[in-house]
């Protein structure tokens, strides 16, 4: 492994693989915080995890480092990168170049796992001496997992406190670094040299690409989704021709009464399971209080238009005994065409997917089916494929036409979750919308 002055190099361990373009956004905005530092080094893992409670790399080390070179070379082109080809939309010149970048192999030449303070040990040793500290880049989980003795032990912790200044990552929504720091005071005695980076106020281009992580592309890949948004376009290409993550991380293991395995649910199913069942609890929750208000003699009669959750919404409430005492009618209008049969013509100026857009919708719905309430939506279930130049995936408009008023909401999810996991969540927010109303 070649050695790198440490003072103008930070070093980013990339534990999961592929390397997607979460990890390109995380380095740009690095280089952009720290003009010192010229040169990010990827560490890559030799596929085993030292924390037992991460699973090991589903590829093969070739494999993995194919793909991981292919990102690299591409990671600056436009015409190959959907990061570099919203950065030059934004007029703005990438940091992040194939010459700043580099891809260590060090661990592979491990046989087990490799522990973060032997990593850092190599780098020591097969560096000139008298350099300063290694800049080390981490996530406010690794600090909190420095807590755990079984994982960093106190040799370990010595260690990185010598040779290391790490920079903490702090993402939006995550526990913080100053929480995750002072466990680890308070548990090890250990004060980490360090530097915080939070994340909440990255460049608005930049932003969403730091929503992705390796999982997401994973998932993505087993749901058959497209990953041109997820990773320079030479490595989604390799990814794809090989099949890879199709079969999916298991999650969970299915056995009967006697301890026999029946099969495996894998991570993304776990999660569309999560998804599903919120949404059928929304779905009878919506479906008892109309069922109230027609045994009331009260508004109760339901029409719906969808868009990109193709079905989903309507399936949700018309399998359910007693649904023609709500139901009036379903349309699928997913197209233009399909919003102007519905409309005669269109709102002036309203995006296909916009509140004014599903509003109208609604109320022409409602009217045709005589129906006292009309749920539409309409938005893009995604996630982005690097080609059409929108961030629009994970958004979309809701609207209620109701006997006295419509009111309309936007909403936006994790553009990179799979398509299916968009529809699931954008249908139960709809009922949501709906249930506020009639239990209002």
């Amino acid at each position: 492994m070649a050695s790198h002055p440490f003072a103008s190099t930070v070093f980013l361990s990339v534990s999961g693989n592929p390397i997607g373009h979460n990890h390109f956004a995380v380095a740009e905005w690095l280089l952009r915080r720290r003009p010192d530092w010229e040169r990010v080094v990827f560490i890559l893992s030799q596929g085993q995890h030292p924390d037992p409670t991460k699973p090991a790399a589903e590829a093969d080390a070739e494999t993995r480092l194919a793909i991981c070179r292919a990102a690299v070379a591409a990671v600056a082109d436009p015409a190959r990168g959907f990061l570099a080809q919203r950065a030059a939309a934004a007029g703005a010149e990438l940091r992040i170049t194939p010459e700043r970048l580099a891809l260590s192999t060090r661990e592979f030449q491990a046989p087990g796992a490799v522990r973060t303070a032997q990593m850092v040990a190599w780098l020591r040793e097969e560096s000139p001496p008298g350099q300063g500290p290694i800049h080390w880049a981490v996530g406010t989980d690794l600090v909190r997992r420095m807590a755990d003795p079984a994982i960093f032990s106190g040799a370990d912790l010595a260690l990185l406190t010598r040779a290391c200044r790490f920079a903490i990552l702090e993402r939006p929504g995550e526990p913080g670094a100053a929480d995750a720091l002072a466990l680890l005071q308070a548990r090890r005695g250990v004060a980490l040299p360090h530097d915080v980076y939070p994340l909440a106020d990255v460049l608005p281009w930049l932003a969403p690409f730091l929503e992705l992580s390796s999982t997401l592309i994973r998932h993505a890949a087993e749901a058959g989704d497209p990953l041109g948004g997820m990773l320079p376009r030479d490595a989604a290409e390799i990814v794809a021709r090989q099949g890879l993550y199709r079969a999916g991380r298991v999650g969970a293991r299915l056995v009967d009464s006697a301890g026999r395995e029946l099969g495996t649910r894998s991570t993304l199913h776990l999660a569309l399971d999560r998804a599903q069942a919120a949404l059928d609890a929304e779905a009878g929750a919506v479906f008892a209080a109309l069922d109230r208000r027609h045994a009331q003699g009260l508004p109760h009669g339901l029409a719906i238009v969808e868009g990109c959750v193709g079905g989903v919404l309507t399936a949700a409430l018309a399998g359910r005994a007693g649904a023609s005492r709500i139901f009036r009618q379903a349309r699928f209008a997913y197209d233009r065409q399909a919003k102007l049969n519905l409309l005669g013509a269109l709102p002036e100026g309203a995006s296909s997917s916009s509140v004014e857009m599903v509003s109208a919708l609604a109320q022409a719905l409602r009217r045709e089916a005589a129906a006292d309430y009309c749920l539409a939506e309409s938005g893009m279930a995604g996630p982005p494929d690097g080609i059409r130049r929108s961030f629009r995936n994970g958004q979309c408009a809701l609207a209620l036409a109701g006997p006295n008023a419509t009111r309309g909401e936007e909403v936006r999810l994790n553009p990179w979750l799979t398509r299916r996991e968009h529809m699931l969540e954008f249908s139960r927010l709809a009922l949501w919308l709906l249930r506020g109303e009639v239990e209002g």
